[in-house]
């Protein structure tokens, strides 16, 4: 499969959210893992798509492990977030510091459950990731999205990044993704 992805990058030193941020924060370290995983499937798979719950958790569980395995030793589950509103859960940030460029990090993720959408929360929690990063002493934020993902894209430019490159990627059955152009 071939897809096409937008990057940005950001210099967040001593960088602050400048909004006025309606959430509370829980690192998914100390929410159960059954909650956790249930709240992922309904953020990461919002778009109808015809298959069972568990097939749904089944999925949400390996892509999460998939961004565990990929931020290596530096994973920290005390920084990736589940946001809640009002005592009710609303989203997730997962910011995370690059393991080979202590100074670089970006967000692996990033996402509102769909009854939550179109408030404004996407650029509150991408904010809070930035906010994250810099306080764990990363000074460059790179991110990327499709290019058809036009909500992230003005989440970028919201949050003062500069859209860099368009690069066309290559992924292969397992997942793994090579930059081709």
């Amino acid at each position: 499969m071939i897809i096409k992805k937008q990057y940005a990058r950001r210099n967040i030193a001593g960088y602050q959210s400048p909004y006025n941020d309606p959430f509370e924060y829980r690192p998914i370290a100390d929410i159960n893992q059954q909650e956790f995983f249930q709240i992922l499937s309904e953020v990461l798979h919002s778009t109808p798509i015809i298959e069972s719950k568990a097939e749904r958790l089944a999925r949400a569980e390996k892509e999460f492990l998939e961004w565990v395995e990929y931020a290596g030793v530096v994973y920290g589950p005390k920084h990736w977030y589940l946001a809640y509103l009002e005592g009710e859960p609303t989203g997730v940030v997962f910011p995370q510091q690059y393991w080979d460029k202590m100074e670089e990090g970006s967000i692996f993720h990033i996402g509102i459950l769909p009854r939550f959408q179109g408030n404004g929360y996407g650029k509150i929690l991408h904010a809070k990731g930035l906010e994250t990063l810099a306080k764990r002493g990363v000074t460059s934020y790179v991110g990327s999205t499709g290019v058809s993902n036009e909500r992230m894209i003005a989440v970028f430019l919201a949050n003062g990044c500069t859209l860099t490159k368009i690069h066309t990627i290559e992924v292969d059955e397992n997942g793994e993704q090579r930059i081709i152009s």
